[in-house]
């Protein structure tokens, strides 16, 4: 079992760490940190990755840009639970293990509650970090379940509205 996946973005700096990986844009937001980073250039899948990182609902809402060198389509939204800390000059996203796919038919997917609960039983997630993934992951597929199935339906409902870079 690998350890949390920690990462943090400067916000000066367009910088995210732990990885090699450059944030090429920036948006500090009301509801979040609008980035977007770039894929190494041998990634078989993906091209380029647009995020929202929401730290008032734990969570970080990702979208993939196929590199057309693989068939492998993207899902809709990839839902990282997440424990977020944002400073003024510095975010800290902490990975949770548990992540909700929305398929490309739109269709919700609880993913890696295996990872989750392994995580939990060696220890590296906090007390309050495991109460926080399930939390999220609970609001995030009844949120999605409550509104059809849309992403962006149930955020507007908790006056958080995404405007992607990306088509």
């Amino acid at each position: 079992m690998h350890p949390v996946r920690e990462f943090s973005v400067n916000l000066s700096g367009s910088t995210r760490h732990q990885t090699d990986w450059r944030i090429s844009r920036l948006e500090l937001e009301s509801c979040g940190l609008h980035v977007t980073s770039p894929f190494p250039d041998d990634h078989a899948d993906w091209a380029n990755r647009e995020a929202y990182i929401l730290p008032d609902q734990d969570i970080v809402i990702s979208r993939f840009d196929p590199t057309g060198r693989s068939e492998r389509v993207p899902p809709r939204f990839y839902i990282d639970m997440a424990a977020v800390q944002p400073g003024s000059g510095v975010w800290t996203v902490r990975d949770l293990y548990l992540d909700v796919i929305v398929q490309a038919d739109g269709t919700p997917k609880l993913v890696d509650a295996d990872e989750y609960a392994e995580a939990v039983l060696e220890g590296h997630l906090t007390p309050d970090e495991q109460r926080r993934a399930l939390a999220s992951a609970e609001r995030v597929v009844n949120g999605l379940f409550a509104h059809g199935n849309d992403l962006h339906a149930w955020l507007a409902s908790l006056n958080i509205h995404l405007d992607w870079w990306q088509s």
